[in-house]
């Protein structure tokens, strides 16, 4: 099967992507530009090490956040009565980010889900801190022509396949191949005739309403984007399947961290929205209201076979009964 990027250097989305993408960011960023130093341990006084992935990175302008933090920052010494320290690393690569938590040199991280299931052990997966209700969310779609041959999973075979290729999209490979083995297609290499990826949404779900492709596979968000832009889109298009909705990024701290500050860092996060310096944030970065959950709220993506650990889905994409 030919793998190819009809554009690698593009990083451009549509608007709904882009918003997708700094949800996850901001947050991270949020919390990587005062935290470390600023989370010292009970006992020692030690700063916290934190660690952001590269690999939730996406095109919000780092001045622009470094700016915004350093107000929040002013405000949350002033309310919250934490010792703000710098430290000279914040993004890591994932390489990085495994092995610094395997060897315990980092007490927070920001990871991708991918990332956590292979040091899931190691982490607190009590409080994880991520954007609450249906902005934290991703869903990932394979879409079709309503008029044309492809109307299930199956009549992709041999088919060109576009799809899109931006950090919320990092459980999608995981995902497809849980459809094709619940579906007993094979591997994807195999099954499909061509796989274009891009980096830019109206370049994988276009040439399927042109018909220079057979189906694409986005997110859910960014599909509806275009959708609204386009109402010809919606009328034309149709998904042969749906991914369940997925946490796919978040901050959670390693396990048996604790300190006085780490709840009142946790209260700072949660309530955000109420300050004047937290609503510049959010105005800047459009990511809404910032919630702690626990490890409940990752039972989808840990379904997915694809995953380490995972379980599978059912061949319409739905979550299998049972199966964590």
């Amino acid at each position: 099967m030919a793998i190819q990027n009809s554009n690698p250097a593009s990083i451009i989305e549509t608007h709904g992507s882009k918003v997708s993408r700094r949800h996850a960011c901001a947050m991270m960023l949020g919390v990587g530009s005062w935290l470390p130093g600023v989370l010292a341990a009970a006992d020692t006084g030690a700063p916290v090490r934190l660690a952001i992935s590269e690999s939730i990175m996406g095109d919000v302008n780092l001045n622009d956040a470094k700016s915004a933090m350093q107000i929040w920052v002013n405000r949350m010494t002033s309310d919250l009565s934490i010792a703000i320290g710098r430290d000279s690393k914040l993004v890591y690569t994932s390489r990085e980010i495994l092995d610094g938590v395997r060897k315990g040199e980092l007490d927070a991280v920001a990871i991708n889900i991918i990332e956590y299931r292979q040091i899931a052990d190691l982490l607190d997966s009590s409080q994880i801190v991520c954007v609450a209700g249906a902005a934290g969310l991703e869903q990932y779609v394979i879409l079709a022509k309503k008029s044309g041959p492809i109307q299930h999973l199956a009549d992709l075979k041999g088919r060109r396949l576009c799809t899109l290729n931006v950090p919320k999209m990092c459980v999608a490979p995981a995902w497809l191949s849980t459809l094709l083995e619940a579906g007993h297609l094979g591997a994807a290499e195999q099954f499909f005739g061509s796989v274009i990826t891009d980096t830019k949404a109206s370049r994988v779900v276009l040439p399927v309403f042109f018909g220079q492709a057979d189906a694409c596979l986005t997110s859910k968000r960014s599909f509806d984007t275009m959708c609204e832009l386009n109402p010809q889109v919606a009328r034309d298009l149709t998904t042969i399947a749906g991914s369940p909705a997925m946490i796919v990024s978040f901050y959670i701290f390693r396990k048996n961290y604790r300190s006085v500050n780490r709840q009142k860092v946790i209260s700072a996060l949660s309530g955000l929205r109420s300050s004047p310096a937290g609503r510049q944030l959010d105005t800047l970065f459009q990511f809404g209201e910032i919630t702690i959950r626990d490890a409940g709220c990752l039972t989808n993506d840990r379904s997915l076979s694809g995953l380490p650990g995972g379980g599978g889905v059912d061949s319409e994409g739905t979550l299998a009964a049972g199966q964590f």
